[in-house]
């Protein structure tokens, strides 16, 4: 188990910059009555347009990114996140199933008969 626990820990440090909440991409329409996003047979919308929502502080925060370094670094920052949280989750259970196990033994040790009088 400490081997596993050394291996988690040693991920979590080579991962990189974090980055929370979600990255969607869109494409739309415009405003404009005879742009080509407005051609009813074969509509060509407009995009991609990216928004990065996360919450920080309970408040909804989004960002529009544009294609770059920027948004390289977004994607692979939700990318790392999604790992960090994968990676805190598999040493949560091998922690608690730890404890767990540490508890039953002492408490075989320490387990005495309770006989009751009728």
């Amino acid at each position: 188990m400490d081997i596993r626990r050394s291996s988690i820990f040693e991920e979590l440090i080579k991962l990189g910059s974090l980055c929370s909440g979600k990255l969607s991409e869109r494409y739309i329409p415009c405003g404009k009555k005879n742009c080509r996003c407005k051609d009813s047979e074969n509509p060509q919308l407009h995009g991609p347009y990216y928004t990065w929502v996360r919450y920080i502080d309970g408040k909804q925060i989004n960002r529009t990114l544009c294609p770059g370094p920027e948004l390289d670094a977004v994607k692979a920052g939700i990318e790392n996140y999604v790992r960090f949280q994968a990676l805190i989750g598999d040493l949560l259970r091998l922690d608690e199933e730890s404890v767990a196990s540490a508890a039953r033994a002492e408490g075989k040790k320490n387990s005495r008969k309770i006989y009751r009088r009728h």
